[in-house]
């Protein structure tokens, strides 16, 4: 492991008052690990340097003539947020930092990476994928180990450095790059109103409200975007909340191959429900034809009332109907018991640091992890883009702009949440879209569809040479 690197104090005045997303009662505090004060440090091995001759010029960080290569895949709004923050930093800094962008295709990206880290060319800074999915980059030979900074714990939330670092040595490699994303049900409040309906604590109470609104209205009860492979998978895959509330270790099982899905009749639950949408007629007459935006230009009007979606459907309704956001509510996936509720959520993907970064890179790369993870650089994020998740850090908050139903899936986040289970599961067939479309559509039975899972699932398994399939 590599000793600690020199942590300095960022003079925060250069910000030009960046507050967008803290309380009006919050001070701006130095992203050192001691707020106010110059954190005390080593000087890092790989360099040489010393923090008056290469990292400190007048109490300020000055990395002038540095220039890091970073490497992401996120263009649009959110890929304006980062560059802000890419911005703010060299401007605090004096470095220059040079974005490549990667593929969009997530599997390519990857494969990008993998094919870099053989040939010993990693960007300095580089996007990844966290949990079982971190593994396919080798990280203990290929990321730099962030456990010995000593901002890394009490900057990042532990819900997240629990998927990101190696449980045996206690190494970290990654820190979050975006926002997480909670999965449940987005409604139309006006809609529910009119129609007195409650909230649902329980799937039958959930399945009562749909009949109220197809027997009473020409509403479509639960738009289904299954036209997308996401939004095909979101329902089913929610349904982890409950599974691990009932087993926390039931992903270590199912990899050892301790337990099938099948025997799981709380994990079976979430084939049922797609059927119920399904059998019941609750659900878009072609649902294979619905998209994301569909879904939430038909929630927004009121054309549907319910999606089962990812809080960044309200990303999509600030473009489709600005003036309905706050006209949306929130709730978790229901299911049997009213006091076991909660949601599953997507964790943000990852910036890692190369484990082979120059030397001379090293102390401005790690600045850069720290003032990433700060209220500061998140500021500079939501100048640029409203967040519609957490941010996965400690001691930041949302801003004010972020939607009521946003902020009430962080609120079940907080309360009661747990990451989807590919985060900790490693074995995920490639057929699984196909596999709940079918599912979604009656050509396929809750049984047969978990049949179809756990075959795509043991040749998923097999490839990946993971032991006892």
């Amino acid at each position: 492991m590599k000793k600690k690197v020199l942590v300095f104090v960022l003079i925060l005045s250069m910000l030009l008052g960046l507050t967008a997303c803290k309380g009006s009662d919050s001070p701006t505090q130095p992203p050192s690990s001691d707020a106010g004060e110059t954190a005390s440090a080593e000087t890092p091995a790989a360099s040489g340097s010393s923090a008056e001759t290469e990292g400190e010029k007048d109490g300020a960080l000055d990395f002038s003539g540095i220039t890091l290569n970073i490497a992401h895949s996120t263009t649009g709004e959110v890929g304006d947020a980062l560059q802000a923050q890419f911005d703010a930093f060299e401007e605090l800094t004096g470095c220059k930092i040079e974005v490549e962008l990667l593929s969009s295709d997530s599997e390519e990206a990857v494969y990008t990476l993998e094919v870099r880290a053989a040939t010993g060319n990693l960007p300095d800074i580089f996007q990844s994928s966290i949990g079982a999915q971190l593994d396919k980059l080798d990280p203990a030979a290929n990321i730099y180990d962030l456990s010995g900074q000593d901002w890394i714990r009490k900057n990042v939330a532990s819900s997240y450095l629990d998927l990101v670092s190696d449980k045996e040595t206690g190494a970290v490699y990654c820190i979050p790059m975006t926002t997480s994303n909670v999965a449940g049900c987005f409604y139309n409040k006006d809609v529910y109103e009119e129609l007195n309906l409650e909230i649902p604590t329980t799937w039958e109470e959930f399945l009562a409200n749909c009949e109220i609104i197809k027997t009473q209205t020409d509403k479509v009860p639960v738009s289904t975007p299954y036209s997308d492979g996401a939004g095909s998978q979101i329902l089913f895959l929610s349904q982890y909340y409950y599974v691990w509330n009932e087993d926390p270790e039931f992903a270590d099982k199912y990899t050892n191959r301790e337990i099938t899905l099948h025997e799981l009749e709380t994990y079976m639950r979430g084939l049922y429900k797609l059927n119920d949408l399904y059998t019941k007629g609750y659900q878009d007459e072609d649902p294979l034809s619905v998209s994301f935006e569909k879904s939430a230009t038909d929630l927004a009007n009121g054309d549907a009332v319910m999606t089962f979606s990812r809080t960044n459907i309200m990303a999509t309704l600030s473009k489709v109907a600005p003036d309905q956001v706050e006209s949306i509510g929130f709730f978790p996936l229901p299911d049997q018991s009213a006091e076991e509720r909660g949601v599953a959520t997507w964790m943000p993907v990852a910036w890692c640091v190369g484990a082979n970064i120059d030397s001379e890179k090293e102390a401005c790369a790690l600045a850069l992890m720290e003032y990433l993870t700060t209220g500061e650089a998140i500021d500079a994020y939501c100048q640029v883009t409203t967040p519609t998740g957490a941010f996965m850090l400690n001691n930041v908050t949302l801003p004010d702009s972020i939607s009521s139903a946003a902020r009430e899936a962080q609120e079940w986040v907080a309360k009661a949440s747990t990451s989807v289970m590919e985060y900790t599961c490693s074995i995920k067939g490639s057929n699984m879209v196909t596999i709940l479309q079918m599912a979604e559509t009656g050509e396929y039975s809750p049984e047969e569809a978990i049949a179809e899972i756990e075959k795509d699932n043991a040749t998923d398994a097999q490839q990946k040479g993971v032991e006892g399939w």
